[in-house]
């Protein structure tokens, strides 16, 4: 009975675990498998399952998905506005690209103003440089940049759409409305003719640029926009020249008061290597480039002490030169970079409509000339040099606009303008050039004198020194006579190599053989870098100091000492190494000085001779008393 009851229970207790197994943990375990659908779920099935599929990174699909999220706009679309012609009245002919909206060239269309090595071109102010990685005035908006990372863009890299109702033979507006459509960013560009009041030209040479934010979504936004300087300026005679891409910045003090400040890539890059990169939180007048004959200046338009638009401003290099290679630092391309302070845009409201922050600003592009620099404040950045206190640079300019446009029936070319010039120089100062004369033919004729004396009192400094005095004194004749007419012009020297320096109407000046009058001549190029000499024979300076040479020899006595002799062999190599100095001046400075020294000897050889005193006679008067 035991056993059988043993048995029963074994039934029992496996029927339950069996059904609970069926019921609850079987079909836990192992689900039972789908059933197979009918032809038409499959189909369905099939069409909505292919939105879902990710396609795999590098996969085509996934280039077309970006694609028609971002393409949105055309691109690499040009735009211009302006003209090319002089006649326009337009000044500036700027030309715009869609990836970024950004200035990808400006040229400068008045004539005078052409490219050096291509005469027949329009000078290019502003242009793209190759493997830049900065263009003119390209915008960068952090939190914009941060949607379109995730597509490997950012916002000065996609294109941007043109607003055709916007566009006009002066006008172009570009705008790009971010993926996520919640902000609007709008870049408007324009020019003007010129003015009829003179006073207002300045006006023309400005690009009229504006920068608006607009916040379309429903929540708050706090933007920033990172602004990029102007980049591309020219480069003119880049062996001889002495000022390349400086960076100009006019800061504003809480008074009003303009400080303008200068900075050479040579000094950029040694900031960079210290970690010392200029950045600046205070206002600005204006911030730019600045060239030997040119300037490219950003300026604000709103009243910076009150609402300013920018919370720092830095100096960057828009060229990306690696740290490994080598370059001549004073050539690299400096611009800047400015923030802009933190622009609050309250939520689209359907009652108020969006809200929108607009800064505007005026791109001044044109020649250093200061009835266009001083209407925007930014003339001191014109380098007049030492003489500049004096005037005697702005003087010179002056002269020699007036001589070149003639006493307004007769134009005299720049040539013979520095010619004028120098007649006028010289017989302004011809009395104190006549006694130069006169106190060195003295000197010629009291040498035997002097070498009498010197004999006699050789091994007595002291008596040879009084007896000297006294025979200058009696013949008046002072040695240092000469030196007053040379004293006098070294003003006119450092004022008019200035002059040449800085003035943009010499740019390009014909004379004889000459191309450009405020360059060395380059008679000739050697098709490379000669040592010395550089990439062209300049003749002009050797014409120099050859008549520096004949000059010297016909207004000093002749060596009668060896002192004498050692003296001329000083003056001699030092008017060689001027030689040197003179061969990289411009090609007018010489101009200057061959017609000046021209004028000398022609003084010297008319000049009435002075009669000759029997040396006897002088020698027994002031040799008299020989005990004392």
């Amino acid at each position: 009975m035991e056993e059988k009851q043993r048995f029963v229970n074994f039934i029992i207790v496996s029927l339950v675990i069996m059904w609970v197994w069926s019921l609850f943990i079987g079909p836990a375990l192992f689900p039972p498998a789908p059933k197979p659908p009918v032809a038409k779920d499959i189909k369905k099935n099939v069409v909505a399952a292919a939105p879902a599929k990710v396609p795999a990174q590098g996969d085509p699909a996934a280039k077309v998905e970006k694609a028609e999220k971002l393409a949105n706009y055309p691109h690499r679309e040009d735009v211009e506005i302006g003209s090319n012609k002089p006649e326009s009245g337009y000044r500036l002919l700027a030309k715009f690209n869609s990836a970024g909206a950004v200035v990808s060239q400006i040229q400068l269309i008045d004539p005078r103003y052409h490219d050096l090595d291509q005469p027949k071109q329009p000078l290019s102010v502003l242009h793209v440089e190759p493997k830049a990685k900065l263009k003119s005035l390209q915008t960068d908006v952090p939190a914009i940049d941060a949607q379109l990372k995730k597509f490997n863009k950012s916002l000065h890299e996609v294109d941007w759409e043109l607003v055709k109702e916007d566009q006009t033979a002066e006008t172009v507006t570009w705008r790009y409305v971010t993926p996520d459509g919640a902000t609007e960013v709008r870049k408007k560009y324009s020019l003007q003719k010129a003015p009829a009041k003179p006073e207002d030209e300045y006006k023309a040479y400005s690009l009229g640029f504006e920068i608006t934010l607009t916040n379309l979504g429903e929540q708050p936004q706090k933007l920033q926009y990172v602004l990029s300087g102007p980049v591309g300026m020219p480069l003119e005679n880049k062996f001889y020249t002495q000022k390349t891409r400086d960076v100009a910045v006019g800061f504003l003090s809480p008074t009003g008061v303009l400080t303008p400040s200068l900075l050479t890539p040579d000094v950029l890059y040694q900031n960079e290597v210290n970690n010392r990169v200029e950045e600046w939180k205070t206002p600005l007048k204006y911030a730019g480039v600045d060239v030997q004959y040119f300037a490219t200046l950003l300026l604000p338009q709103a009243n910076q002490l009150e609402t300013p638009y920018f919370s720092s401003t830095k100096t960057v290099f828009a060229d990306d030169v690696p740290q490994n290679v080598k370059t001549d630092t004073k050539y690299r391309t400096a611009t800047l970079q400015f923030t802009s302070t933190e622009l609050d845009l309250a939520a689209k409201d359907a009652k108020a409509g969006t809200t929108s922050v607009s800064h505007k600003f005026a791109l001044f592009a044109g020649p250093k000339l200061p009835d266009l620099l001083r209407p925007i404040g930014a003339e001191r950045i014109i380098d007049y040099g030492i003489s500049g206190r004096l005037g005697v640079p702005q003087l010179l300019l002056w002269l020699l606009s007036v001589f070149h446009n003639g006493l307004s029936f007769l134009p005299w070319p720049y040539g013979w303008s520095i010619i004028l010039l120098t007649i006028l120089v010289r017989s302004c100062m011809f009395p104190l050039s006549r006694k130069q004369a006169l106190a060195a033919a003295k000197m010629q004729e009291l040498q035997p004198e002097l070498t009498a004396l010197k004999e006699k009192y050789k091994n007595a400094p002291d008596k040879f020194a009084k007896a000297q005095l006294e025979l200058f004194s009696k013949n008046h004749c002072h040695p240092l006579g000469g030196c007053l007419p040379a004293l006098i012009q070294l003003p006119i020297f450092f004022g008019l190599y200035q002059a040449f320096n800085i003035s943009v109407e010499m740019r390009g000046a014909h004379f004889l053989w000459v191309d450009n009058l405020a360059a060395p001549d380059a008679l000739f190029k050697f098709g490379f870098n000669m040592p010395f000499l550089g990439p062209a024979f300049n003749l002009l300076p050797i014409l120099t100091v050859c008549l520096f040479l004949v000059q010297q020899k016909m207004l000093m006595p002749p060596p009668t000492t060896p002192e004498m002799e050692m003296q001329h062999k000083v003056f001699f190599y030092m008017t060689i190494f001027m030689g040197y100095m003179f061969y990289s001046v411009a090609a007018g400075m010489c101009v200057y000085f061959i017609a000046s020294s021209l004028w000398g000897l022609a003084e010297r050889k008319l000049l009435p001779k002075r009669p000759t005193t029997p040396p006897g006679t002088v020698v027994i008067q002031t040799t008299a008393n020989p005990a004392k």
